[in-house]
């Protein structure tokens, strides 16, 4: 296993850095992969993410411009296609694609809500991966395989 894959989930949970630890991960496929490009295309999307969010930042306001942004101008989409290629498990070619699934789509989100300074976590269903901020009774869904849907509780 990857010595830098292990040092980052080593950490206390909220100091992880969830995007980090997936390209580092990443190197049991592609050993030569560096993480900084990838990891500077996530800071330039979430930059531009900044400068579109809504004052105050209300959770659905912000999940709502996260989703034109990803999901209408940049084209991610769950691999409906081919779900099963192994590509869409890695952070670095669902980057590059703009395809994957469930759960690596949520890295993808939650990565970029993390560098907007707006929690968000994970939600593991049977079969499926939804992403929520993180607000005590938020109730809002967000299914990053489906572009972004909007579920409530």
């Amino acid at each position: 296993m990857d010595f830098y894959y292990q040092r980052e989930i080593s950490q206390p949970d909220q100091k992880i850095h969830l995007a980090k630890a997936a390209l580092y991960l990443a190197r049991a496929e592609y050993p030569d992969l560096q993480p900084d490009p990838y990891l500077f295309q996530l800071r330039e999307m979430a930059s531009t993410l900044a400068l579109r969010l809504p004052q105050p930042r209300y959770p659905l306001k912000v999940i709502e411009v996260i989703n034109q942004y990803l999901f209408q101008e940049l084209g991610y989409s769950g691999n409906t296609r081919d779900y099963y290629d192994p590509r869409n498990s890695f952070l670095n070619e669902v980057l590059t694609r703009r395809t994957g699934i469930p759960i690596s789509l949520a890295v993808v989100y939650l990565a970029l809500a993390r560098l907007l300074n707006f929690p968000m976590v994970g939600i593991g269903l049977p079969g499926h991966f939804l992403v929520r901020p993180d607000f005590e009774a938020a109730g809002i869904f967000v299914d990053v395989f489906n572009e972004g849907e909007i579920l409530f509780a």
